[in-house]
């Protein structure tokens, strides 16, 4: 029997396993990304290396297990194994994997054994198989028990329960966001880096975070059975860096749209231009219209932002657009200008190399690699001089406002709205919560 409960768009499968061989119906969802954020602080889902599956079965009755007296043993896969050597191993005629085998479910008709997976045996006392278990992973295991002469099968699935968790992290003088998420309990690095992708059209994170910044973020941690097993996605963040708050939620605005990150406003996360285009160390020279020059010792305009990195580091386009010049000048060194739309123009200069593609006339994504940082030209060292133009205008490129590419309007802004508040607002909770326990560990 097989019942099916809607949850928005989603819907949950319910396999009722009988007597007879059944197969566990499936919908996948792609990932944790695919599902609403506020229908419930837990959600219940089967994960499999980052890609969840929406499942339930029944738990397994003990009706036609063997009893705990019953001969019980586990075989670890060793390399070289097959299902057929450990079945003679152990002492099983072939007869009852045979048997096994034809009642064996469609998610496990391809199935190779990996070394280390667990395979679980019971036999009675005159010594047959009465109950065979194939553990696939943490979450899934196939079982198959004795009924007379032949075997039924089952699919047995863990419930993994995802709780959101918060956590605010003041960044402390000689620690980076990472290190100083990690001194605050969040367990697993990961999550940490995806705060620098998600936020690296309005933060540049190699330069604009000092000693003083906090942020607070909202994720959800998966448990099995009560053990920690790793992060989930990120609902929400709220980045104080110096003076000015971000804050970014995670949104599906319909039920066929993709989930994105949004700012508190509606606008989408993901700009037209990156902030920086490459990991650098530090800025060797800011934008400045009357700086003076350190080969030709005057005053000459300085229209660009000089990121200092080591020779090779990878330069990457900030925007997508398409190469009007790319080759070498006197000054400039070999250098690269993208053309973004009518608007827009960018110009990457002193590269140790160009990379093959970048011709004129190739269009090129947000994020693809350029070149790589070097020192050619009118340069004292290894630097990237980096230029943003508004309609040939040269701006500063860590302060100019980068166009977004999607905001949301009108009928689409009012449960963006309603969920932003009710994210934001569980988030305040959960810091006021923070506080006062705190406050009474410190008080005397």
């Amino acid at each position: 029997m097989t019942c099916c409960i809607g949850i928005g768009a989603f819907v949950f499968v319910l396999v009722v396993f009988s007597n007879k061989p059944t197969v566990l119906n499936t919908l996948n969802s792609g990932n944790l990304a695919a599902l609403p954020l506020n229908d419930s602080d837990e959600l219940f889902l089967t994960l499999d290396e980052g890609v969840s599956s929406l499942q339930t079965t029944e738990s397994l009755t003990d009706e036609n297990s063997p009893t705990a007296t019953d001969p019980f043993f586990k075989v670890k896969v060793k390399r070289g194994d097959s299902l057929s050597s450990i079945f003679q191993r152990v002492r099983i005629p072939q007869e009852d994997l045979l048997a096994i085998q034809r009642v064996c479910p469609e998610e496990w008709g391809d199935q190779y054994l990996d070394v280390g997976q667990t395979l679980k045996f019971q036999k009675n006392v005159d010594g047959t198989l009465v109950f065979f278990e194939f553990v696939k992973d943490r979450l899934t295991s196939y079982v198959f028990t004795r009924i007379d002469d032949s075997f039924t099968a089952e699919v047995k699935e863990k419930k993994v329960i995802s709780k959101k968790t918060f956590h605010r992290v003041e960044i402390a003088k000689g620690q980076s966001v990472i290190s100083a998420g990690m001194a605050s309990g969040i367990k697993q690095e990961l999550t940490l880096w995806q705060l620098p992708k998600l936020l690296q059209w309005d933060i540049d994170f190699h330069h604009d975070i000092h000693p003083g910044d906090s942020y607070e973020i909202l994720y959800f941690e998966n448990y099995i059975e009560g053990e920690y097993i790793g992060d989930g996605d990120i609902v929400a963040i709220t980045f104080n860096s110096g003076k000015t708050t971000h804050q970014i939620v995670r949104y599906r605005p319909s039920e066929d749209a993709l989930i994105k990150y949004y700012t508190r406003d509606g606008t989408s996360t993901e700009g037209q231009f990156l902030r920086a285009p490459l990991e650098y160390t530090r800025v060797s020279s800011n934008f400045n219209p009357r700086r003076l020059h350190p080969i030709h010792k005057r005053i000459m305009p300085h229209n660009g932002i000089d990121y200092a990195a080591p020779t090779g580091t990878p330069v990457y386009a900030t925007g997508t657009g398409v190469v009007t010049e790319a080759g070498k000048k006197r000054l400039n060194g070999n250098y690269v200008v993208l053309k973004h739309g009518a608007t827009y123009q960018t110009k990457y200069l002193h590269l140790h190399k160009i990379d093959p593609k970048i011709k004129v006339g190739a269009k090129v994504v947000q994020g693809q690699r350029l070149g790589s940082v070097g020192m050619t030209g009118a340069a004292t060292g290894p630097h990237l001089h980096y230029e943003f133009l508004v309609n040939g205008v040269h701006k500063n490129p860590k302060t100019v406002d980068l166009p977004r590419n999607e905001k949301l309007k009108g009928e689409e802004l009012i449960p963006f709205q309603r969920h932003a508040d009710e994210v934001f607002g569980l988030m305040a909770s959960f810091a006021s919560s923070q506080k006062r326990l705190q406050a009474s560990e410190t008080a005397p």
